[in-house]
């Protein structure tokens, strides 16, 4: 008597189907064991709603194929108009009321944010990398790369008060400017609020558990600050 064995055979379709289950169940477990995020919650949505509205279809473009990647834009008045932005060429461009533009400060690096005057005729700058710098003219100073013991991950706006004190934003203290969307993924809360003081050289954290801490202002009477949260 003769045996026989019967192996079942598969298509080339059923082939190409059993490869790609294995490889997404492959980049499951990958995603798993190595996501550089961690799962939040997200937060609710905001209870306010707003009507639609076209006023940014009204806007006039400054800039436009002249800039790289501009931020933050500061408008000395007094100056008649004249317009200051930082650029993801390092610089600290100028525009003067008649519209032309200027290369005005070098201060190198390609993740240059939020930019504010100071009263002393400097400019404050985020760098998002580096943290607080003060740009002079020929001088760049790094006021604050660490607060409490660690590392500034993502300064990224400031403003300064009469007396000196500066404010800036610190976005994340996990993932940095070249990994944004990272924190956006995750939806957490690590952002700071702080504060710089030239008094003692040093910045401390005025609040924390903030989800991508952005933008910054203070009230004009400087009895209290704005702050924006991109993912809250």
């Amino acid at each position: 008597m003769k045996s026989s064995c019967w192996w079942p055979l598969m298509t080339p379709g059923g082939l190409i189907s059993t490869a790609v289950v294995a490889v997404a169940v492959w980049l499951v477990i990958q995603v798993m064991l190595n996501c550089p995020t961690e799962l939040f919650s997200s937060p609710p949505p905001p209870s306010a709603s707003y009507p639609p509205n076209n006023i940014l279809q009204r806007l006039q473009k400054l800039g436009e194929g002249q800039l790289s990647g501009p931020e933050d834009v500061y408008v000395d008045v007094a100056a008649g108009g004249t317009l200051y932005t930082a650029t993801r060429d390092g610089w600290l461009q100028r525009m003067q009321p008649n519209g032309s533009w200027e290369h005005w400060r070098f201060v190198g690096g390609t993740a240059l944010l939020g930019i504010a005057p100071s009263a002393d005729g400097s400019m404050l700058v985020c760098d998002a990398d580096k943290g607080l710098l003060r740009v002079e003219e020929g001088r760049v100073t790094i006021l604050a790369s660490t607060v409490q013991g660690s590392t500034i991950r993502f300064a990224d706006a400031v403003v300064e008060a009469s007396d000196g004190t500066v404010y800036f934003s610190d976005s994340s203290t996990r993932f940095g400017f070249s990994q944004w969307f990272l924190d956006y993924l995750e939806a957490g809360s690590t952002g700071h609020l702080l504060k710089y003081e030239p008094s003692t050289g040093k910045a401390s954290v005025l609040l924390d558990n903030l989800a991508f801490a952005n933008g910054v202002a203070l009230s004009q009477d400087e009895t209290f600050l704005v702050i924006c949260e991109s993912w809250g």
